[in-house]
């Protein structure tokens, strides 16, 4: 244990954590089913939907407890200037709680309070969740503050099986992408592309440690967009833990996804940090979306869609992520058709959450172009 630390602060630390870490996608999540292997076949909880309940779906957007898809009446893919659905007062309260909780996590880590907490929740849950077993990440845990990272070690880590279900979705999206990583490389390496040549680009980054994780001589290069806040704070725990290990650290872009809405480009900006659109390029949204306006989304795609279109034939583009108002429906064909319609790509995986509320898919230019 904790040598005689009260169990009380975690447990309420932790608790916060599950209500909140979510982020957006936990204000409109009915409930999480239980996994099917490592793969995260989320497909299936879709299926399982009954007939009647999908009948009385809504016009569309994220599901309501209870429900299928579909916003409140008159809605229009999130609140009015997009990104992630209203917080509840019980929601804010435990927003309130873990700022607090923060203050003390990271009280011997003042340069990581250039970030907001809420950033660092995923990070946290992504500790725990490997503390668990349940993901196969190595290097959330080294990031966290060794004063009070023992909250998520194994040795505590069962304490918080009850909380476990709750963070089902970040161990879903984390497998699938890291699937697709996995099967992308795996293909490269096929036809006789070496990873090294190869570039991923994770938008929205966060505290993402894939970078970390894929980190190698023959690994791809990586590059990071996020808020400046988000960049500062991340390099300092990147630069610790490349110090300390030898792995290469991700290039690093300081930008607000929203002012793609107005016709900053984002993935032209990461061209000075080295960014060779003639390279094999893997495009990641994990969980960005929500927080994006609907023609900052647009416009985000379309730039994503522009380079796989134009560049190498083995780029690609994976997301876990939300789509509305633009895509609500867990129907491949649906899906198919705004991949193939609206983007021009061809969609070579499709599964759903919640009714079509988090899309996850993998996508490529279309043969022949």
């Amino acid at each position: 244990g904790g040598g005689g630390r009260s169990m009380r602060a975690p447990a309420s630390t932790l608790c916060c954590l599950a209500a909140c870490c979510c982020g957006p996608a936990a204000a409109f999540a009915p409930q999480l089913a239980p996994r099917h292997g490592r793969q995260c076949r989320v497909a299936r909880l879709v299926a399982a939907e009954p007939a009647a309940v999908a009948a009385q779906k809504p016009a569309g957007g994220p599901p309501i407890p209870g429900g299928g898809g579909g916003p409140p009446p008159g809605g229009g893919g999130g609140p009015p200037k997009g990104g992630p659905p209203e917080r509840t007062a019980v929601q804010k309260a435990l927003d309130t709680l873990f700022e607090l909780a923060f203050k003390v996590l990271y009280a011997t880590e003042p340069d990581l309070r250039l970030d907001s907490y809420k950033n660092l929740q995923v990070l946290w849950v992504r500790a725990l969740l490997a503390s668990s077993g349940q993901l196969d990440d190595p290097v959330a845990y080294q990031l966290l503050p060794p004063a009070s990272r023992w909250l998520v070690s194994p040795a505590v880590a069962p304490l918080w099986a009850p909380v476990l279900p709750k963070l089902e979705w970040i161990a879903q999206r984390t497998s699938f992408l890291d699937s697709t990583l996995d099967a992308w490389i795996d293909g490269l390496k096929a036809s006789g592309v070496s990873p090294a040549e190869a570039q991923v680009v994770l938008l929205g980054a966060g505290y993402d440690t894939r970078a970390l994780r894929y980190s190698g001589d023959q690994a791809p290069a990586f590059y990071e967009v996020d808020l400046p806040v988000v960049t500062r704070a991340k390099g300092v725990l990147s630069s610790r833990y490349a110090a300390a290990t030898g792995v290469r650290q991700p290039a690093m872009l300081p930008l607000d996804l929203m002012t793609c809405a107005s016709g900053a480009p984002a993935l032209e900006a990461l061209a000075p940090l080295g960014l060779d659109r003639s390279r094999p390029t893997l495009v990641v949204f994990e969980a960005v979306l929500f927080y994006l306006s609907p023609p900052a989304k647009a416009a985000l795609l379309r730039e994503a869609a522009a380079l796989l279109a134009e560049g190498h034939p083995a780029s690609e583009l994976a997301l876990t992520d939300n789509l509305a108002p633009f895509l609500r429906s867990a129907d491949r064909k649906d899906a198919d058709d705004y991949f193939g319609g609206s983007l021009g790509l061809q969609l070579r995986q499709h599964e759903t959450l919640w009714g079509g509320a988090i899309q996850f898919a993998r996508a490529g230019a279309k043969s022949g172009e």
